[in-house]
């Protein structure tokens, strides 16, 4: 072999070899980009993921809470429709109570609240003041009635003495004990009050169905 011929064979041998190393030097940077890009995507699709349970989570407590605030809403309105409705009951009442200051059955009436309010009060000579309104039922055939009915109850005597003095506003009475240190309030507006509770309860039962 000449000297020219051994050059090109070193030459190719050379260039074979650097063509192989070239090779495997492009073949592991390419395995390193694909591992790299995997990688990559691998990341990139964790992350959506992470982002749409994120967003999932969020869009949950989003909802619950909206349905929460919505709930208290309802219950709020509802109460206060319930508490409207009573107010209305209540109202009537009161107008239906004015009618009945004309009818016999009023006078019966203000004698059971009077007895009421002496088994309350406990007192044996009480001070039975009352409303204007009520002027053309009490007397002292009243209080006579009124006692007699106690007394039927309890067994025990108890005096009557009407008041000089007249409650301008509403219907009803209310009984002092005479140092005035005690009182039973049966006027309307503290019966309506007392029995505030079987009221809701009655519209409640007709209206709600609760």
């Amino acid at each position: 072999m000449t000297t020219n011929n051994q050059e090109t064979a070193l030459v190719q041998s050379i260039k074979k070899e650097a063509d192989d190393e070239a090779r495997t030097i492009l073949d592991s940077a390419f395995r390193v980009v694909e591992e790299r890009k995997k990688s990559t995507d691998q990341q990139i699709i964790k992350l959506k993921r992470e982002n749409e349970e994120k967003i999932e989570q969020h869009a949950a407590v989003f909802a619950r809470e909206g349905e929460r605030k919505i709930a208290s809403l309802k219950r709020k309105q509802l109460l206060a429709l319930k508490e409207k409705i009573v107010q209305h009951v209540v109202a009537r009442v009161k107008e239906k109570f004015k009618t009945l200051l004309s009818e016999s059955d009023f006078k019966e009436m203000l004698i059971e609240w009077t007895v009421e309010a002496a088994l309350g009060l406990e007192e044996k000579d009480p001070m039975l003041l009352f409303t204007e309104s009520c002027t053309p039922f009490i007397d002292d055939t009243f209080c006579e009635e009124a006692a007699r009915r106690y007394k039927e109850i309890t067994g025990e005597e108890i005096t009557f003495t009407l008041s000089p003095d007249r409650i301008k506003k509403g219907h009803g009475i209310i009984l002092e004990a005479k140092n005035g240190k005690t009182a039973y309030n049966n006027l309307l507006e503290n019966r309506l009050y007392r029995h505030k509770d079987t009221i809701e309860a009655l519209v409640l039962e007709d209206i709600f169905n609760e």
